[in-house]
């Protein structure tokens, strides 16, 4: 039966039908690529849009998309590109183009329009546009790639290229950038973006920028560019220095003039960044900056700077040349940057100490006045300060947060290039007074959207463990979703797919997701013929895995399907998926069903890091041939691959790989329970069972929904009895796990429970952003681990009571644990692709009320706690309906859009 069918069935027997209805209104929001006006899109872009409807309860059943190659063609209703005709769909977004092939470096246009469950033709929405990219090699004809002659292993170039347009009216004028690493960009001297492409140079990115507004007719105009390149590290590949741009003119007569990097663009050392500088450790952070401002060069990226003194470029070739064999890919992830002030400035034995209140990722601006020309001012970087004020150097992570600023004598500002997370700053020998005007810090993350997640509570502790995980997540994610913005600044795999899920369901995010899935993706292809990924990716160590962070990687695929029902990117990813089941699949023991050493990782990670660090195992058997959670993470994987396959209708392969997760979830059950109902550790190689019986076994268990019915009260009952017993590595599976039991008190508990570790006790011990394990305020862990983040989820799922049943939140799920009274309310929304989703509930000592706000398109099967009451009446909208009982829940029905108030 389909859901608009469930919708006619059950939603109208709830709710009475209004008396008349009216036709969809003009969608808005919308979106290309997930971008609302993208500049450097794919040959293949995806639309995205809100449906705007006065009826409650309505659906989306159709859609219409024109594409033009002009806005006035598309008023009068022409489309000379592409006529979607009425596609028969509720997809709102990730309705890919398919019409004439698309131009590379041009504009088009498009509009969209909908009909709604009766079958009623909408209003058109307005017109929006969005820039296509440079799709090939070709593309880039007229730029070369360039750099400067150097061996510094810490590379800081000025490129910059004067050049004056024509007098005709300038209609547009787009730049294609990439680069070895990083780059700034600037037009006449003002900032235009920054960029960054650590990918392998194979599949290196570039990004492109409309800089109409910096371009006059006739005027001339200066393209500069300060870039750095500083070898390989975690989520950093070697590569190689170089620069690469393309500046696209379009005039109203149809011409263009390009200007592309070569030997007639000039270039010169960025001689104020000393060279020579020691690592400052970590894992490949890059170089201590030292900033001699004795060498700055005033107005260099300005048209009058006289830069004949400047040697040219030199050209390394035309795209592809080696190491950028590849097309470059478009990027349209971006960075923001926000200057804030610090919370004080104190001055402590002679030095100055900075808090920022907070840990920040991004780069110190101070403005020093005066001094000696060649003083040296340091300034150091710190997550804990000792008692007399100094840098607590075992909170660094191992990774030096020095920085060092020469003098000129005048007024200068000091400003590093590379961001770091920490909160605090120590400065020394500064020449004048230090305030909270003339010291500054600039924010930088990934743009994702803060004002889209939202949750309140009626439990402070509650409220703050939210906070702490939301903050987390944005000041963690740069480049890519890093495991920390300190000494490693890595995409690792296991953290990545801990950060990815809950930037889409607390901010929205698509666009980070997509491109990071795809570069572990890239992985495979580049590393692993078996169907392995690398543990982190890029990075400099090549190839390198641990085995429990490929099996998770199907999780967030699916967590990603669900999110955006994005089908395309299942479908052209099938086979490298299914290879990484097959992967699992291949160290199946015949005898007993499990996986046994499953191959990878070395030394604490061989055959499965199961938790990190070893801490954080809490003593979990790491000797059995088979380990439970390898085995529980296959049943997993087999499954996923299983829906996949039933997605893309291959019903082969669904039905084989169900079959293996049948045998799977049978042969772990058969083998890993232990006499006391308990699941153990695993499974040694002479059959015997470990004697461990971990809250990791027995949480993944019951979060796989595996464990028999006779054994759910000892299952639950073990996990509850060991608190908080699991590390950052799989604690995801510990709020399900109580979730899925409906042990709301236990979960509030483990959320707010200050004397247990977790989330409640990092806030109780001042930290403000989650940590790399539970003791990090001890144990010189990182104090900067967005890992944390992944219990957001729970809260969402548990708290607010929403879970995605169907893709692209078609159809959710609304069901709040019953918190016995522990909690009294709760409020938050969710972004989705077709609006926000919006619950809040209260709690008295005799009622609960539920209140829901679905956007347009969205049915909501919806929940309530029976409580103490008899009978299973509520009342929806003032309307009295029988619900249906299951087991300590009512099913009030499927709800559909519009703000309803559910009251038992």
């Amino acid at each position: 039966m389909t859901l608009s069918h469930r919708l006619l069935i059950l939603l109208y027997i709830l709710l009475p039908l209004a008396a008349s209805a009216t036709a969809p209104k003009p969608p808005s929001r919308l979106r290309t690529s997930d971008k609302p006006h993208p500049v450097g899109t794919d040959q293949q872009p995806y639309f995205g849009w809100y449906v705007n409807d006065a009826d409650a309860n309505e659906i989306q059943t159709a859609c219409q998309v024109l594409v033009s190659t002009t806005a006035a063609g598309l008023i009068s209703g022409k489309a000379d590109v592409w006529d979607s005709g009425k596609i028969l769909s509720r997809r709102q977004n990730y309705v890919y183009y398919a019409g004439k092939p698309l131009l590379a470096a041009t504009r088009y246009y498009w509009k969209v329009r909908t009909w709604d469950k009766g079958g009623a033709q909408g209003a058109w929405s307005a017109v929006s546009w969005f820039d296509t990219g440079l799709f090939s090699s070709a593309d880039w004809s007229g730029a070369k790639w360039v750099k400067r002659d150097s061996r510094d292993p810490d590379d800081y170039t000025y490129y910059r290229k004067t050049i004056t347009p024509g007098t005709k009216t300038i209609k547009r004028a787009i730049a294609y950038l990439a680069v070895g690493h990083t780059y700034e960009f600037f037009v006449n001297g003002k900032p235009v973006g920054k960029g960054a492409s650590f990918h392998y140079p194979q599949y290196a990115y570039y990004q492109a920028y409309d800089i109409s507004a910096g371009i006059k007719p006739g005027t001339p105009v200066t393209f500069a560019a300060l870039t750095h390149w500083y070898g390989g590290g975690q989520g950093r590949a070697p590569g190689s220095r170089g620069f690469l741009a393309k500046i696209v003119v379009e005039y109203t007569d149809g011409s263009r003039t390009i200007t592309g990097t070569d030997a007639g663009w000039k270039q010169k050392q960025a001689a104020c960044w000393v060279t020579g500088q020691r690592q400052r450790g970590g894992e490949g952070v890059g170089y201590i900056e030292r900033i001699d401002s004795r060498n700055f060069l005033p107005g260099w990226n300005l048209p009058a700077f006289n830069d004949t003194a400047w040697d040219a470029a030199v050209e390394i070739g035309s795209p592809p040349v080696e190491p950028w064999t590849g097309d470059l890919q478009p990027d349209l992830t971006r960075p923001i940057e926000r200057e804030i002030k610090p919370v004080s400035v104190k001055k402590v034995a002679g030095n100055y100490v900075v808090d920022l209140g907070k840990v920040y990722a991004g780069m110190p601006k101070i403005t020093f006045t005066g001094g000696t020309p060649g003083d040296v001012v340091s300034i150091h970087g710190a997550y804990l300060l000792n008692d007399d004020g100094s840098v607590n150097q075992r909170s660094n992570q191992s990774t030096n947060l020095d920085y060092f600023f020469i003098l000129n004598g005048k007024k200068t500002v000091f400003e590093p290039m590379v961001y770091f997370g920490y909160r605090y700053l120590v400065i020394r020998n500064s020449p004048n007074v230090l305030t909270a005007e003339n010291v500054r810090f600039v924010t930088t993350h990934y743009e994702l959207d803060a004002s889209r997640a939202g949750f309140t509570s009626s439990n402070p502790v509650l409220n703050q463990v939210w906070q702490l995980m939301a903050r987390t997540l944005i000041e963690g994610t740069h480049e890519d979703f890093l495991d920390t913005p300190t000494r490693e600044k890595g995409s690792f795999l296991g953290d990545a797919g801990y950060q990815g899920p809950p930037a889409m369901t607390t901010f929205g995010d698509r666009t980070m997701n997509l491109r990071t899935l795809l570069e572990f993706l890239d992985s495979q292809d580049q590393y692993w013929p078996d169907g392995r990924l690398n543990a982190v990716y890029p990075n400099s160590d090549g190839k390198r895995d641990i085995p429990d962070y490929t099996q998770a990687f199907l999780i967030w695929i699916w967590d990603y399907y669900l999110q955006t029902g994005n089908k395309a990117f299942l479908r052209d990813n099938y086979a490298k998926l299914k290879k990484i089941a097959d992967y699992v699949d291949n160290y199946r023991n015949p005898s007993t069903g499990l996986i046994d050493k499953l191959a990878g990782g070395s030394g604490g990670y061989a055959f499965g890091i199961i938790d990190w660090p070893a801490s954080m195992r809490y003593g979990y058997d790491m000797t059995p041939e088979s380990r439970t959670v390898i085995d529980v993470y296959a049943y997993l994987d087999f499954d996923y691959v299983s829906r996949i396959a039933a997605v893309l209708g291959n019903t082969a392969d669904q039905e084989t790989y169900h079959a293996k997760a049948l045998a799977m979830k049978a042969a772990i059950n058969s083998k890993l329970i232990g006499q006391n109902g308990m699941y153990v550790d695993g499974l040694r190689a002479d059959g015997s069972q470990s004697t461990h019986a971990s809250q990791h076994a027995n949480a993944f268990a019951l979060a796989a929904d595996i464990v028999p019915g006779k054994n759910q009260g000892t299952v639950i009952n073990t996990v509850k009895e060991q608190k908080m017993s699991m590390g950052m590595v799989s604690v995801r599976m510990l709020p399900e796990a109580l979730g899925r039991a409906n042990e709301g008190p236990h979960l509030l508990e483990l959320y707010t429970n200050a004397s247990w570790d977790g989330w409640a006790r990092t806030v109780s011990l001042g930290g403000t952003m989650t940590w790399e394990d539970w003791n990090s305020n001890t144990s010189g862990n990182s104090m900067s681990h967005p890992w944390g983040a992944i219990g957001l989820l729970g809260i969402q799922q548990y708290v607010l009571g929403v879970t995605v049943l169907e893709p692209q939140h078609d159809l959710v799920q609304i069901k709040p644990l019953d918190f016995k009274g522990k909690l009294a309310s709760a409020a938050g929304k969710l972004p989705t692709d077709k609006g926000d989703i919006a619950v809040s509930w209260n709690r008295s000592a005799t009622t609960f009320t539920l209140t829901l706000t679905s956007p347009v398109n969205v049915a909501a099967k919806v929940y309530v706690p029976k409580g103490t009451k008899t009978g299973n009446r509520v009342t929806v909208d003032g309307v009295t309906v029988q619900a249906t009982e299951e087991g300590e829940y009512l099913l009030v029905g499927t709800i559909g859009s519009g703000k309803h108030t559910i009251t038992r």
